[in-house]
C-alpha cells in the first residue's frame, strides 16, 4: 500500500460522495472521550480528522487541536477554517507533526484522539500506527474502531474497511503495545483508552 495512492482513494471518495462525511464519529464518540479523561484539558492530535467535525468538537470542549490526515479533501468550510492539516500517514514519523507544532523540543500531545481510522488500514499497518500515537502521547491515545464491513466501499469501487476484527482482537493486540486503561464493546464498534 502506498501512502500517495491511499491519498488519492479517499481525495477522490471525499470529492465523489459528499454523504461520506454526514456521519461522524469524531463527534459521536467526545462523550466517552471526555468521560475518560475527566476535568483535564491540553493538547489533542485528531490523527485522521477527516470532515473535521470531531476536531471542531473537541476545540469547542477545550482541547487545543492539531489536525493530521492523508487529505484534508472532506473537510468541512469550518474546519478548514480553524486548522491547519498536517499530511501524514499514521504509520508514518508522527513525530514531525508533534515538531511542527510546539518547541522544537517538545515531541508529544497530551492525547491522540482516533476515531473511524484504524479499520481503513491493511491489518499489518494498524499496530503500526497505533505505535506511531503512542510514541506522541503523554496522557492516552483514545481509538475508536469500527467493528463491521463499511458501506460505501461499494461507490468506492473497492472495500474500505480492510481490518474488521472483533472487540477482542482489538483489546489483545492493544495490549501488545501498551496497556489498555478503558476498553468497551458498543456492538457495531469499539473505542479504547491506550497509555504507555
Amino acid at each position: 500500500m502506498s501512502t500517495q495512492t491511499e491519498t488519492q482513494k479517499y481525495a477522490e471518495l471525499w470529492q465523489a460522495l459528499p454523504a461520506y462525511g454526514d456521519h461522524s464519529p469524531g463527534v459521536e464518540n467526545l462523550p466517552l472521550f471526555l468521560q475518560m479523561v475527566g476535568d483535564t484539558r491540553g493538547t489533542v492530535l485528531d490523527a485522521g480528522t477527516g470532515s473535521g467535525k470531531g476536531a471542531l468538537a473537541l476545540k469547542a470542549a477545550g482541547f487545543h487541536v492539531t489536525c493530521c490526515d492523508l487529505t484534508d479533501a472532506g473537510m468541512v468550510p469550518e474546519a478548514r477554517a480553524a486548522f491547519e492539516v498536517h499530511h501524514v500517514a499514521l504509520w508514518e514519523d508522527l513525530w514531525t507533526v508533534a515538531r511542527a507544532v510546539g518547541h522544537p523540543n517538545s515531541t508529544k500531545f497530551d492525547y491522540v484522539y482516533c476515531t473511524d481510522v484504524l479499520e481503513h488500514l491493511p491489518t499489518q499497518f494498524t499496530m503500526l500506527a497505533i505505535d506511531q500515537m503512542l510514541r506522541v502521547a503523554r496522557r492516552g491515545v483514545f481509538l475508536g474502531v469500527s467493528v463491521v464491513p463499511d458501506h460505501f466501499g461499494v461507490w468506492a469501487g473497492e472495500t474500505l474497511h480492510q481490518t474488521v476484527q472483533q472487540f477482542t482482537w482489538w483489546r489483545e493486540s492493544l495490549h501488545e503495545l501498551g496497556r489498555v486503561v478503558e476498553a468497551r464493546d458498543l456492538l457495531t464498534h469499539a473505542v479504547f483508552m491506550v497509555t504507555r
